[in-house]
């Protein structure tokens, strides 16, 4: 039973993420999403049964999530500043930083946890997740302008 669980859960997943970054809507592109799910699920079913995938996403990281749409629209009229800055000759430095992060919990959880942050945090335009390392608890982000709430969640 856990294996048609696991298949499904990753098919209705890798099915909407194809639609959802395909961003066309018609039978063709549900077609293709249907079989690339297929595939995929089959493929992450198999490596669980093997049992190479070995995460858990803890549900703290999907509600951390719930403002990553609203710091996209934030993070754009940021992002348009800067251009409009760089357009008027003025340069625009970005930067490295290092924040603490904490991924508690089993091997399992925490790695779940670490590669559901990097991806949300990773999501805004202004803020990118370059690196987690789980040994000294620390993530390595990249702004383009100085906002702390562009590098959230993660």
């Amino acid at each position: 039973m856990r294996v048609v669980v696991t298949y499904v859960v990753w098919w209705i997943a890798l099915f909407w993420l194809w639609l959802a970054y395909q961003g066309e809507w018609n039978r063709i592109e549900w077609v293709a999403a249907a079989g690339a799910a297929t595939l995929g699920a089959a493929l992450a079913t198999a490596l669980a049964s093997l049992g190479l995938l070995t995460f858990r996403i803890p549900w703290a990281a999907f509600a951390d999530a719930k403002n990553v749409p609203l710091q996209i629209v934030t993070d754009f009229a940021i992002i348009t500043r800067a251009l409009a800055h760089r357009l008027a000759g003025r340069r625009v430095h970005g930067r490295f930083v290092v924040r603490s992060f904490e991924s508690a919990g089993s091997a399992a959880r925490a790695a779940g946890d670490r590669g559901a942050r990097a991806v949300l945090g990773t999501y805004s335009p202004n803020a990118y997740v370059v690196d987690i390392d789980p040994g000294r608890h620390v993530v390595l982000l990249h702004d383009l302008v100085p906002n702390r709430n562009s590098e959230k969640p993660a």
